[in-house]
């Protein structure tokens, strides 16, 4: 697939000149990147030579020298009279073709100490966690393998259910997992197939295609607002599907926080018993509603003993915990217990031991300093970026831990890798997005400390007013 100049320079070869190195090897690089990231495929045509130089301002030979570095390294093909193209590689050497998540990921994995990450929506250290008295591993029984997890953190997990969030729960009702985004891939396993479609709202939390991959199953976006989901949208959309899986999360959606209204909750509920569908509730971010006076919401679970409901420890407490959990009917606990034991016998028992006492010492009062800490970050960010990127759509979120900002652009990518060379990583809005109409946004946490939020927001606008050049720039030229 041929591309236009502009496309190289603008999108494929971003960022090359901030390379080290000698000319020719940072382009060299800047091309492997774009393969990398699945912007250039096996057979696609790199821009002849004369015109490539002319577009980076590079004399020819430069770009002759970077050409032949990448057929060196088997990256492209010279063909004689016919151009240069991207090779093919080995079926057992190429990576699956990279989506926004996956380029989010080797960003954070190419992060250095200067980099501020609000890419990642939870707490962004365990400064603020309570203190929990110092244990003795003598006190841990016998082999240590409970494929459900462990007694006591099931039952303190139920307690916290129970008393804190409003869903009645026992211990035999919970399967404790690797976090959240464990406990939708067990459920998607269990029950996602290539004939059944995964409802959700558009945007949606960037995990859920991952937790779906392999399966075969089809994402369909619905709307949000400040409301939460569109129930009304669910139940169109479920009634022309054999039995659904709808994914919702009303206690703080991921990644706008809307809360879900109590008008939504029994159209949703209709929805799902009148397609024979599941409906499955991720409740993370429930217990992190910023606002004071807002309504509490209650988990639909509470309503509907079929719903299965899902949430972990990263948000409130530490993502390092790895701590999860399932809530589902009898029947498809068993079924998923049986999928956990076949590649994962057991959750490990230290971080369950630790988890058992964070919740005994997380009290109201603990609840209640971090959820105004946080409720005051978010609103030094929302003024802050405001302020500093007027152009930018941004809305104060209802709960949770991250702002979902709207930029004026069609698809934030370009613009998530400039604000990574600015030392800022943001989730850009493809990760979160399922219909292609969510594009422009960014997923900002606040977990962060304000003197940090500060900083980022700083360097996010210095990263927009280069992007914004750029952009006029080539409209000029076009």
């Amino acid at each position: 697939m041929d591309q236009d100049l502009g496309w190289w320079v603008r999108v494929a070869l971003d960022g090359w000149a901030a390379r080290p190195g000698p000319r020719y090897r940072r382009v060299a690089e800047g091309v492997a990147a774009a393969i990398e990231r699945g912007l250039l495929a096996a057979g696609d045509r790199l821009p002849a030579e004369r015109l490539l130089a002319e577009g980076l301002g590079l004399s020819r030979g430069t770009v002759v020298r970077c050409f032949d570095e990448l057929a060196g390294a088997g990256l492209v093909e010279r063909r004689q009279g016919a151009g240069t193209y991207v090779r093919a590689r080995p079926a057992w050497t190429q990576a699956p073709r990279r989506s926004a998540a996956s380029a989010l990921l080797q960003r954070r994995l190419d992060e250095d100490r200067e980099t501020i990450d609000l890419s990642l929506s939870v707490p962004a250290g365990t400064e603020h966690l309570p203190v929990v008295a110092a244990g003795d591993p003598a006190e841990w029984r016998g082999h240590g393998l409970h494929p459900a997890g462990l007694p006591e953190l099931r039952a303190a997990l139920a307690t916290h259910l129970t008393h804190r969030l409003g869903l009645p729960t026992t211990a035999e009702q919970l399967i404790v997992t690797s976090g959240a985004q464990h406990a939708l891939t067990l459920i998607a396993a269990a029950a996602v197939s290539v004939d059944r479609t995964v409802i959700t709202a558009c945007p949606t939390y960037p995990g859920l295609a991952g937790a779906l991959a392999g399966r075969g199953g089809r994402l369909l976006g619905v709307g949000v607002d400040s409301l939460g989901i569109d129930a009304q949208a669910v139940r169109r959309a479920a009634s022309r599907l054999a039995s659904p899986v709808i994914y919702v999360d009303p206690c703080g959606h991921n990644p706008t926080g809307a809360l879900l209204a109590r008008s939504r909750r029994e159209p949703l509920l209709a929805a799902a018993r009148a397609g024979d569908g599941l409906l499955v509730e991720d409740l993370a971010q429930a217990g992190l509603t910023l606002d004071e006076d807002a309504e509490p919401v209650a988990p639909l679970a509470a309503s509907d003993e079929s719903v299965v409901a899902v949430g972990s420890l990263s948000k409130m407490f530490w993502a390092g915990l790895r701590i999860g959990w399932i809530r589902a009917p009898a029947a498809l606990r068993g079924h998923l217990l049986r999928l956990r034991s076949a590649n994962d016998l057991a959750p490990g028992v230290p971080g369950q031991w630790y988890a058992t006492r964070l919740l005994a010492a997380a009290d109201e009062a603990w609840s209640g300093k971090l959820r105004a800490a946080l409720a005051a970050r978010r609103d030094l960010l929302v003024t802050a970026l405001r302020r500093r990127l007027p152009a930018w759509e941004v809305e104060p979120p209802a709960a949770g831990l991250s702002v979902y900002a709207r930029l004026p652009v069609a698809d934030s990518e370009t613009y998530a890798h400039r604000a990574a060379r600015y030392g800022v990583l943001v989730t850009p809005g493809a990760a979160c997005c399922v219909d292609r109409r969510h594009f422009a946004g960014v997923r900002l946490s606040f977990a962060e400390s304000p003197h940090t939020l500060d900083a980022a927001v700083d360097r996010l606008a210095a990263a927009w007013e280069e992007h914004s050049r750029d952009v006029a720039a080539t409209r000029g030229r076009a």
